[in-house]
């Protein structure tokens, strides 16, 4: 889709931030004097035009994002956070990005710098630029788009079958017991679970259900790997009606089990809005309708493996136990809650336990519509 004209003044969701307009009309000043004068280098090294206004992306946790204003057009420009300005890394997803580009997939366009260079050092700092897309954000009371959603997914795993890179490569799994384990282990040395009966009594309860777990993924047959997306959630989404004209961000990139990616889209995309878990990352348990949906317009699009299918609930269970406990271990001191807290995540690990066989049933049911 071709992107707006500079005028219009319709809010766009790349990602997160107000469309820039004439005079870049939005909540918060452009930027200031010095962060101006950071951009305004960074374009000389670009075929863009002269800058004229930009406005900070708000969606983002670990770079620096723009929407940058010129007289040619609008642009997105990152700069990267410290810890991703491996070079390696970077042409790794720029060659992930050009091979979607190439597929027909709605991955966003690299702009090179006047010199050829998908991103630019320059002070230190790392920066890349890409074209600007315009669309609306996934609606969560949108079956339609929860379907495209499904799809693109599907999509985007059939794209990269094949495409490999040692870049991408992590050590170890995203996910599993042996993480969920050491989170725990951490977790009751900081917040001396030991030293209270009911904390102590339910660190038991999430031991026991990690060891279990730790059985069933010693039983899972080998699995399809391939480079996921790692962050495909809404706001990586931009959509044109019911039509996702972006997928972005691709920098949680890796080589990990397919089902991975699968795992981490079904617990976004069907949780329930609102739910009634307080303390977590995480809103409630999986909602069965838009679960059974996802999972049958993914299956449009890619194929799943029955191995994976049956692994699905274990991955759903080590996804919400190594999360949850995750982002409790960040809160130190320990809550006045941190007993709820607990009980929630033990909540979550119950339920996928207690599903698993629907969980499976869905899979195969969805695999098996022509």
């Amino acid at each position: 889709m071709a992107p707006r004209k500079h005028g219009d003044q319709r809010r766009s969701h790349y990602p997160g931030s107000d469309t820039l307009g004439a005079g870049c009309q939005s909540k918060e000043p452009s930027s200031d004097a010095s962060v101006e004068g950071e951009l305004k280098r960074v374009l000389r090294y670009y075929a863009l035009g002269e800058f004229k206004a930009a406005r900070r992306a708000h969606q983002g946790f670990v770079n620096d994002n723009w929407i940058v204003e010129t007289t040619r057009d609008r642009y997105f420009l990152k700069r990267r956070h410290p810890r991703l300005r491996r070079a390696g890394l970077i042409h790794a997803q720029h060659q992930l990005v050009g091979l979607l580009r190439r597929a027909g997939f709605p991955a966003p366009t690299i702009v090179p710098t006047v010199t050829g260079g998908t991103f630019l050092v320059l002070n230190r700092e790392l920066y890349e630029v890409q074209e600007y897309i315009d669309g609306e954000p996934y609606d969560h009371d949108r079956p339609a788009h929860l379907e495209e959603a499904a799809q693109m997914l599907g999509q985007y795993h059939t794209h990269v079958e094949g495409f490999w890179s040692e870049a991408l490569r992590r050590p170890g799994e995203l996910y599993g017991p042996a993480i969920s384990g050491r989170i725990l282990t951490d977790l009751s040395e900081a917040w001396q679970l030991d030293q209270d009966p009911g904390l102590k009594e339910i660190s038991r309860q999430l031991r026991a259900e990690i060891t279990e777990l730790a059985v069933h993924f010693a039983a899972h047959d080998a699995l399809p790997y391939l480079v996921i997306h790692g962050d495909y959630y809404a706001d990586n989404l931009l959509f044109d009606g019911d039509r996702i004209v972006g997928v972005v961000d691709y920098d949680k990139a890796s080589w990990q089990p397919r089902v991975v990616d699968l795992a981490e889209a079904l617990i976004y995309f069907a949780s329930p809005r609102p739910g009634h878990l307080r303390h977590l990352a995480y809103p409630g348990f999986l909602q069965w309708g838009p679960f059974c949906r996802f999972l049958q317009s993914y299956a449009g699009a890619a194929t799943l493996e029955e191995k994976e299918i049956d692994c699905l609930p274990d991955y759903i269970r080590a996804i919400w136990l190594s999360v949850s406990l995750r982002r409790l271990l960040e809160k130190d001191p320990r809550p006045a809650g941190a007993l709820e807290a607990l009980l929630e995540v033990l909540e979550l690990a119950q339920w996928a336990k207690a599903n698993a066989p629907q969980i499976v049933e869905a899979g195969h049911t969805a695999s098996s519509v022509p």
